[in-house]
């Protein structure tokens, strides 16, 4: 069995997912959860734990899928608005999204992270618990995750393009 080396998951929104799953997009764009103080990288490999959007007292559902998992490639922090701009076609938020991001905690800096998207060779069905709940960023899965047969969404080839593009897109910006 092949393993991360920890049990580490990032929520984020289910469509970030389907658009990183889809190959569409290589970036997270963070400031933390409402519960966390700031944000900051806890795991250069984790898990992708899904979530929706504030579901407005929906309840939660007895299972949660994990279907990928991702490797921090490289991080940029953002500190001004129009930077951020930037990177609106590489990503599926749109402006608006980007500023809401932009002006939480507006004290702090906006963590764009890019990474290499991994899909699990099966979904994980994972038990939902208190644990999980809540507006944080990370969580530390009970479960055991085998990754071996886990596929890149994207070749070598492709992910250190986009990667490049980031750059030169926020070197542009200064």
């Amino acid at each position: 069995m092949l393993k991360l080396p920890n049990h580490t998951a990032l929520k984020e929104w289910s469509s970030v997912i389907a658009a990183l799953a889809r190959g569409e997009q290589v970036l997270l764009i963070r400031k933390g959860g409402i519960a966390d103080s700031n944000f900051g990288l806890e795991a250069t490999r984790f898990y992708l734990f899904p979530t929706n959007f504030h579901e407005g007292g929906a309840s939660p559902a007895a299972t949660v899928p994990i279907t990928h998992w991702c490797e921090a490639v490289h991080t940029w922090q953002i500190r001004d608005l129009v930077t951020l701009y930037r990177l609106e076609p590489l990503v599926m938020f749109d402006r608006a999204t980007l500023e809401q991001r932009y002006r939480f905690r507006s004290d702090q800096a906006v963590n764009v992270i890019a990474v290499r998207t991994f899909a699990l060779p099966r979904p994980i069905e994972v038990r939902m618990n208190e644990q999980y709940a809540g507006c944080r960023s990370w969580v530390s899965l009970d479960e055991e995750i085998d990754t071996e047969g886990s596929r890149p969404i994207l070749s070598d080839t492709e992910l250190q393009a986009r990667v490049q593009a980031v750059d030169a897109l926020l070197a542009a910006a200064v």
